[in-house]
């Protein structure tokens, strides 16, 4: 396996642990886009992260943004930009983070406690630049297609 590969599987290598401990290394900043986040010990940690100045951009989607138990809301309300993202015809399925513009980490997870400890997952992480590079160029490209929401916006 190349030596800028990584691949975990979970439950067994608790996926989320990783991911959590990813967030709080990141010095820049963090680019998120998944389908859902309903962890509240994540959230908790890019709020952290957010605190200690790291910027911190989120796409979720937008159909399952308006679920009572994302915790994309509770996010908004501590200042960190996320934007709910309709798309046609499907859902927003995409699942991957860019730490500081260096490390992505991409793959079967939402950002849930059942993927850290129940559900059979998977994550590759990494630091090779056009993996990473192409990674950023389709977040900006979503970011571009969700408009900003604010935390007093309907359907938010």
């Amino acid at each position: 396996m190349p030596r800028h590969l990584k691949i975990l599987f979970g439950p067994e290598q608790r996926l989320m642990t990783f991911v959590m401990n990813e967030i709080l290394c990141a010095t820049k900043s963090i680019d998120i886009e998944v389908y859902l986040i309903t962890s509240k010990r994540i959230a908790n940690r890019i709020v952290k992260a957010h605190e200690k100045g790291v910027n911190i951009r989120m796409i979720v989607d937008g159909k399952l943004a308006k679920k009572r138990y994302s915790r994309h809301k509770f996010l908004m309300k501590k200042g960190i930009e996320v934007r709910p993202l309709r798309v046609w015809h499907g859902a927003m399925h995409n699942k991957f983070i860019i730490i500081d513009q260096k490390k992505v980490i991409a793959g079967s997870p939402n950002l849930s406690n059942d993927a850290n400890y129940r559900n059979h997952e998977f994550i590759i992480v990494s630091e090779d630049r056009e993996l990473v590079r192409a990674f950023a160029y389709r977040f900006d490209k979503m970011w571009e297609m969700g408009g900003v929401r604010k935390k007093t916006d309907k359907g938010a």
